[in-house]
Protein backbone atom coordinates (compact mmCIF):
# COMPACT_ATOMS: atom_id res chain seq x y z
CA UNK A 1 0.00 0.00 0.00
CA UNK A 2 1.39 3.83 -0.92
CA UNK A 3 2.52 5.07 1.98
CA UNK A 4 2.71 8.82 0.11
CA UNK A 5 -1.05 9.19 -0.59
CA UNK A 6 -3.19 11.75 1.66
CA UNK A 7 -7.09 11.56 0.84
CA UNK A 8 -9.39 13.95 0.86
CA UNK A 9 -8.83 17.93 0.75
CA UNK A 10 -6.17 19.67 2.49
CA UNK A 11 -7.39 22.59 4.27
CA UNK A 12 -4.19 24.59 5.05
CA UNK A 13 -0.64 24.04 4.60
CA UNK A 14 2.29 26.61 5.32
CA UNK A 15 4.53 27.41 2.90
CA UNK A 16 7.37 30.47 2.32
CA UNK A 17 5.81 33.28 1.37
CA UNK A 18 7.19 33.83 -2.03
CA UNK A 19 7.03 38.06 -1.96
CA UNK A 20 5.20 40.25 0.50
CA UNK A 21 1.29 39.16 1.07
CA UNK A 22 -1.55 40.23 2.43
CA UNK A 23 -4.38 38.09 4.66
CA UNK A 24 -7.40 37.22 2.42
CA UNK A 25 -5.42 38.11 -0.76
CA UNK A 26 -4.52 34.95 -3.45
CA UNK A 27 -1.30 33.99 -3.37
CA UNK A 28 0.80 32.10 -6.17
CA UNK A 29 3.80 29.85 -5.11
CA UNK A 30 5.62 29.11 -7.93
CA UNK A 31 4.00 28.31 -11.28
CA UNK A 32 1.48 25.82 -10.24
CA UNK A 33 0.46 26.21 -6.41
CA UNK A 34 -2.09 28.99 -5.61
CA UNK A 35 -3.93 29.80 -2.26
CA UNK A 36 -5.56 32.35 0.23
CA UNK A 37 -2.81 34.17 2.39
CA UNK A 38 -4.35 33.06 6.30
CA UNK A 39 -2.11 36.30 7.37
CA UNK A 40 0.25 39.45 6.43
CA UNK A 41 3.37 37.84 5.68
CA UNK A 42 6.78 39.32 4.28
CA UNK A 43 9.15 37.24 2.49
CA UNK A 44 12.76 36.93 2.80
CA UNK A 45 14.36 33.68 1.64
CA UNK A 46 17.69 32.12 2.97
CA UNK A 47 20.37 34.84 2.10
CA UNK A 48 17.91 37.84 2.05
CA UNK A 49 19.80 41.60 3.02
CA UNK A 50 19.47 42.02 7.02
CA UNK A 51 19.07 45.65 8.13
CA UNK A 52 19.37 47.18 11.71
CA UNK A 53 16.29 49.80 11.96
CA UNK A 54 18.16 51.57 14.82
CA UNK A 55 14.96 53.65 15.76
CA UNK A 56 12.80 51.15 16.62
CA UNK A 57 15.98 48.45 17.33
CA UNK A 58 15.54 45.90 15.51
CA UNK A 59 16.51 44.23 12.46
CA UNK A 60 14.43 44.05 9.12
CA UNK A 61 13.86 43.43 5.62
CA UNK A 62 13.52 47.44 5.33
CA UNK A 63 16.37 49.14 3.14
CA UNK A 64 14.98 52.74 4.02
CA UNK A 65 17.21 54.85 6.44
CA UNK A 66 19.17 51.56 7.62
CA UNK A 67 22.10 50.10 7.89
CA UNK A 68 22.45 46.33 6.47
CA UNK A 69 24.21 44.20 8.89
CA UNK A 70 24.37 40.93 6.97
CA UNK A 71 21.87 38.11 5.64
CA UNK A 72 19.31 36.12 6.91
CA UNK A 73 20.22 32.36 7.24
CA UNK A 74 16.25 30.99 7.04
CA UNK A 75 12.86 32.20 5.72
CA UNK A 76 11.51 34.69 7.93
CA UNK A 77 8.27 36.70 7.79
CA UNK A 78 6.96 39.86 9.33
CA UNK A 79 5.20 38.00 12.35
CA UNK A 80 8.48 36.31 13.70
CA UNK A 81 10.18 37.25 16.73
CA UNK A 82 13.24 36.02 16.29
CA UNK A 83 15.65 35.21 13.05
CA UNK A 84 19.02 33.83 12.47
CA UNK A 85 21.45 36.28 10.77
CA UNK A 86 24.60 35.82 9.86
CA UNK A 87 26.44 38.85 10.23
CA UNK A 88 28.96 40.29 7.75
CA UNK A 89 32.39 41.57 8.50
CA UNK A 90 31.59 45.52 9.00
CA UNK A 91 28.96 44.51 11.13
CA UNK A 92 31.31 42.71 13.60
Amino acid sequence: MATNFVQGAVDTFQVAAPHAVVSGRVVVVGTNLFGVALSNADSAAAGASAYWDNTNSQITLSATSNTKIGVFAAAVSNTDTTATVILNNAAL
